[in-house]
């Protein structure tokens, strides 16, 4: 099996509890960066899973206007911020695993479901 790589957007509970995966199971998942606001929590979530300085943002935006870094986007940003990092991570032609709620609007669910915009 190939190892996915992924890049994690929000390293709070809900990204430490999806990436705790890659943890467990190294040879299926590497996590090559994380985008959080927090220092403290990106630093944290960096060093468990060993992401270079040049991996680490302070914000999706900044991370999602690179070049695809990684296979999957895992989106663990608050739930009315899904929306934007889900949209732009699809453009560019990552996987994403979004967690629920896709969205607290149900025209940006039916966006992201459909491709289209709201």
């Amino acid at each position: 099996m190939k190892q996915v790589t992924a890049v994690v957007l929000g390293a709070g509970g809900r990204g430490m509890a999806y990436a705790q995966y890659a943890l467990d199971f190294p040879n299926e998942m590497k996590i090559v960066a994380v985008a959080e606001p927090d220092e403290t929590r990106r630093n944290t979530f960096a060093e468990t899973h060993a992401i270079a300085e040049y991996g680490r943002f302070d914000d999706w935006e900044t991370l999602l206007s690179r070049p695809r870094m990684a296979d999957a986007v895992l989106i663990c940003t608050q739930d009315r911020m899904h929306y934007e990092p889900s949209l732009r991570a699809l453009e560019q032609g990552y996987h994403v695993l979004l967690e629920k709620p896709m969205s607290n609007d149900l025209g940006e669910c039916v966006s992201l479901g459909s491709g289209e915009a709201p």
